[in-house]
Order: C-alpha cells, then sequence, then structure tokens
C-alpha cells in the first residue's frame, strides 16, 4: 500500500471513530440528564465498555497516524538532502574544472575559447591573473586541451519529495489494530 493511500485510509478510520466516540457519549449524557425517562434498553456498562474500546483503537491508529507523519517527513528530508548533495557535487566539479583552466592558462598551455570563457564568467580577476601569468611564460612550449565542459552528462528530471513521499510502498499497520465493536447495534437498540 503507498503512503498516501495509508494515510488516507487512517484518517477515514479516525473519522469515523471520532463519530462513533460522539455518538456514545451523546447516548450517555442524554440518559443522565433524564433519570427517570432512562430506557429499558440503555446498558451503561456495555456502552461504557464500547467506549472504552473506540478510545484504545482511537489511540493505537493515532499512534500510526503520527508515524507515517514521521515516516512521510523522513523521506521528504532525505530526498531534499540527496538532492543538496548532488548540487554541492555539481558545484564541486564545476569549481574543479575552473581552477583547471586557470592552471592551464596560467601554464602558457591553449585552451579552447569557451573554457576561457567559463573561466572569465566566473571570476574576472582570476581570469586576469592567469593571462598575466600566462604571458610570463609564453616561452613555454604549451600543450593544447580539449574543453573541459564537453562531456557534458544529461541531467536527471529533479523528484518533488512530497510526491515521493507519497508514492513510497509501506505495509498495513493498520491490520494489527484490531476493529472495535460495532456501535449501531448498540444505537439502534436505543433510538
Amino acid at each position: 500500500m503507498k503512503l498516501i493511500e495509508l494515510r488516507q485510509t487512517v484518517s477515514e478510520r479516525l473519522d469515523i471513530l471520532r463519530e462513533q466516540r460522539l455518538k456514545l457519549n451523546n447516548i450517555i449524557n442524554n440518559n443522565n440528564k433524564s433519570p427517570l425517562q432512562i430506557n429499558s434498553n440503555f446498558d451503561r456498562v456495555e456502552i461504557s465498555k464500547a467506549l472504552s474500546n473506540i478510545n484504545e483503537e482511537y489511540e493505537q491508529i493515532s499512534d500510526i497516524a503520527n508515524k507515517l507523519s514521521i515516516m512521510d517527513a523522513n523521506i521528504q528530508n532525505a530526498e531534499i538532502s540527496r538532492q543538496q548533495s548532488e548540487a554541492a557535487e555539481e558545484a564541486a566539479k564545476e569549481l574543479l574544472k575552473i581552477l583547471e583552466v586557470f592552471r592551464r592558462i596560467s601554464k602558457g598551455d591553449k585552451v579552447p575559447p569557451a573554457d576561457e570563457k567559463k573561466l572569465m564568467e566566473y571570476n574576472q580577476e582570476m581570469y586576469m591573473a592567469a593571462k598575466n601569468m600566462a604571458l610570463m611564460n609564453k616561452n613555454c612550449d604549451g600543450k593544447k586541451h580539449k574543453s573541459l565542459w564537453e562531456e557534458e552528462p544529461t541531467q536527471e528530471e529533479p523528484v518533488d519529495p512530497s510526491e515521493l513521499a507519497n508514492n513510497t510502498e509501506v505495509g498495513n499497520p493498520l491490520a494489527e489494530v484490531p476493529n472495535s465493536i460495532n456501535i449501531s447495534e448498540i444505537c439502534t437498540d436505543l433510538e
């Protein structure tokens, strides 16, 4: 079951339990107000037991709902961290290429104009310093280099963290929670 489906199921079950709890509380409160007109079918012990079972199930399912929310947040945070680390890795690779172009130009090597342009766009002062150092090394035999940016990998489409969390497959923890008794039997006798 996907996380989003399970969260929806848990939410619906909590709504049902709230309604049942409210209905039983209303039955108890209405019969307490007029003790002279107590319905003969009114069994305080049975209703209290049903209310206790509903409260216990509600607590268990609320705990599951909280755990699902935490799981959702953890999945989203993990995806955001992964995306941020990929971005930092790309930035580091880009900086290394810039520094390599700086080094090559400084030695007097020939680099493609596109690489020079990248260095200039990154930092004008670095570019000028590299060109000045190249003038000092003009008597050296400079190598001719290929562009460092030619092998641009195709970038993947970024994944939306909330979409990833919603579509994560999880078990069904609701199977472990026993359903409380059906209060419709109790309520029909009292109405």
